[in-house]
């Protein structure tokens, strides 16, 4: 199947289980969902949850991707620029162990060093077409640090490095690009690894824990997150922000497998223990180091999306409803939150607040929010299943390249 964007998800969905030979109910208990769910997804009634799509894929031996139809293409040029660094991102990604004669000399470290910081705050604003404009030359200029130094100078190297590939990680899974993104994990498991850096290291895990939950295999994917808590923890048991905000961290990352895994108490349980780290933090706002956002909003965040998953709406949004952002919060974070209240207002047959969350994830995060698989099947079932359409609605639709 192509990856268009005119059908609806459950549609793809009913498309690939009749090409497998599956009857709804047949591919209902292959997939371990319920019939009713089936059903109403297939049938544009109700939006699909994260580990829906992902029981889905699995039945179906498809990427999740081809069934949300990404990456969203051919749409308008502006779309396109934002995609353009991938090839060259591909091409970073295979030339990482040349011979040492064909890396041309870097840049000094300290332009290195101020341009991923750049990079990083491009990343933090949702701001995709700048972040991966930027990508490809840093990616090859820091692996050829990588591999012309030694000592201090290849650490430091390595650590940037690995910070990079991060970055190019969380834009390929943005746009769909499933077959990049494990490449981009064993890339930056190599950086880390020479990077002599423990925080960096726990960074990588956290990252690679992605392939795992892409593929259903939520039981090692917690398995990766908490050997690498028990790594940090056991390198060094001081209780500092940056070691707080990545232990942190890598509890709402599990936190979140645990709910696509639908074991809510496993994803109370790390929500809990994020809490509780939280506290020790200086100061009542969260904490950004190492890429990683992490304090009383972001645990607060995670709680919403976990109850969201799990088909909680109603304590979703109450939930929501106490969250205050604070000023420096990342849009990205923003930006995923407010897609996720929309998701939980839909599933309440909230049409106007749904659209409303669309509207502010729009505002705080638009390159985010335009290429998010939940916004553009919400916005697009806010069309079908209520048979009508406002002025608000048709213009977001209409900005996001949805067709209805």
């Amino acid at each position: 199947m192509s990856g268009g964007t005119d059908e609806h998800i459950g549609a793809r969905i009913a498309s690939y289980r009749k090409l497998s030979g599956y009857t709804q109910r047949g591919f209902a208990e292959a997939a371990y969902l319920s019939l009713g769910a089936v059903r109403k997804v297939e049938r544009g009634e109700r939006l699909p949850t994260q580990g829906f799509l992902i029981a889905a894929s699995r039945a179906l031996h498809v990427a999740v991707e081809e069934l949300t139809g990404q990456p969203y293409r051919g749409e308008n040029r502006s779309d396109e620029r934002v995609h353009a660094p991938i090839q060259g991102i591909r091409a970073a990604v295979r030339r990482y162990d040349l011979p040492a004669d064909w890396y041309s000399h870097p840049r000094p470290m300290r332009e290195l060093t101020a341009d991923v910081r750049t990079a990083s705050a491009h990343r933090a604003g949702a701001r995709y077409g700048r972040l991966g404009t930027m990508l490809p030359g840093l990616l090859e200029e820091l692996t050829a640090a990588v591999q012309l130094n030694s000592g201090e100078p290849q650490r430091t190297s390595a650590r940037l490095l690995a910070s990079s590939y991060y970055m190019a990680h969380g834009l390929a899974y943005r746009l769909g690009y499933s077959d990049l993104i494990g490449q981009l994990e064993d890339r930056m498991r190599w950086a880390a690894g020479l990077s002599g850096d423990p925080l960096t290291r726990a960074l990588a895990e956290w990252t690679h824990s992605y392939s795992f939950d892409a593929h259903g295999d939520y039981a090692g994917g917690l398995r990766v997150l908490a050997a690498a808590r028990q790594e940090l923890e056991e390198d060094d048991p001081s209780r500092t922000p940056e070691r707080l905000t990545m232990l942190g961290s890598l509890h709402l990352r599990e936190s979140t497998i645990a709910s696509l895994a639908r074991d809510g108490d496993a994803a109370a349980h790390h929500i809990d223990a994020a809490s509780r780290l939280a506290t020790e933090l200086p100061g009542d706002s969260d904490h950004l180091h190492n890429h990683m956002t992490f304090g009383p909003a972001n645990v607060a965040v995670h709680d919403v999306a976990a109850s969201v998953e799990l088909k909680n709406p109603t304590e979703a949004v109450g939930k929501a409803a106490g969250i205050r952002f604070p000023a420096d919060m990342a849009r990205t974070r923003q930006g995923h939150h407010f897609v996720a209240v929309a998701r939980a207002h839909f599933d309440l047959d909230r049409r106007d607040d749904a659209l409303r969350y669309l509207q502010k994830a729009r505002k705080i995060a638009p390159e985010q929010t335009k290429f998010h698989p939940t916004a553009r099947e919400t916005a697009r079932l806010l069309t079908t299943k209520y048979r009508r359409s406002t002025e608000e609605l048709r213009t977001l639709t209409t900005w996001l390249g949805v067709r209805t």
